[in-house]
């Protein structure tokens, strides 16, 4: 046992609970937290791991310091290999910040398991109250970063939430697949939902059916008509600007 287990004690569970408190703690010297991290990676059990992914959970006041200690930290993930990968998913589930451990995630396993983990995020985050959409509001926005058929279900389903920016967040998501009549639909519908107060988002999907040259039906000409979008107009069926 080396001085530095001797000074901690306890079982190794004792001690990885320890070592996984300290790395978050902006009480501790930098030094001790990096100590921690090296101590965490080297057990390399699925609870060390889960406790050195928890150095993400903490913002240190001193920018550089605290990113250069997380890079440090998402280096020994990545030594771990496939032994990290079940642990950032775990806390990829529960987590508020998302965005270094999941693109770790990618890197250990590929951008589809990315995205599908994404998606699985955003349905967990679906059974969560409604006051608190930030996660899901955030995850919405990683999505547009993806391109495949599935996500255009994905989206749609979150354009009647009640975050304004979840909403937005699913139009862009949409508007980043290929083109197809699903994806039209739900944007258009979006455009012409009564319901719809968003200025921005309106205008942002105006925008997109004006740049595509989308050819409205007639319930969505006299919806445009009854409720109109600043800076377009409907001619021929056609949004298009005024000016």
């Amino acid at each position: 046992m080396g001085l530095f287990d001797f000074l901690f004690g306890g079982s190794v569970e004792q001690q990885i609970q320890k070592h996984a408190k300290r790395i978050k703690s902006k009480d501790t010297p930098i030094e001790d937290r990096q100590a921690s991290a090296h101590w965490l990676a080297e057990n390399a059990s699925p609870a060390a791991i889960r406790g050195l992914i928890g150095r993400f959970e903490m913002d240190y006041e001193h920018g550089m310091k605290d990113t250069s200690e997380k890079e440090e930290v998402s280096q020994l993930l990545i030594g771990l290999g496939q032994a990290a990968v079940d642990p950032l998913r775990a806390c990829l589930l529960k987590t508020e910040k998302f965005a270094r451990p999941l693109a770790l995630y990618a890197q250990l396993t590929s951008q589809d398991d990315a995205m599908r983990l994404t998606v699985e995020m955003i349905e967990a985050e679906a059974t969560r109250s409604e006051l608190h959409p930030d996660k899901r509001r955030n995850l919405l926005v990683k999505l547009a970063d993806f391109k495949d058929v599935s996500l255009v279900a994905v989206a749609r389903s979150a354009l009647p939430d009640y975050d304004e920016g979840c909403r937005y967040a699913a139009v862009e998501v949409l508007a980043a697949q290929d083109e197809t009549a699903e994806v039209r639909e739900g944007l258009i519908g979006a455009l012409v939902n009564p319901k719809e107060e968003s200025t921005r988002l309106r205008a942002r999907v105006a925008n997109i059916a004006c740049t595509r040259r989308w050819a409205l039906d007639a319930e969505a000409v006299a919806a445009m008509e009854a409720r109109p979008v600043r800076g377009f107009v409907v001619r021929d069926g056609v949004l298009v600007p005024t000016a």
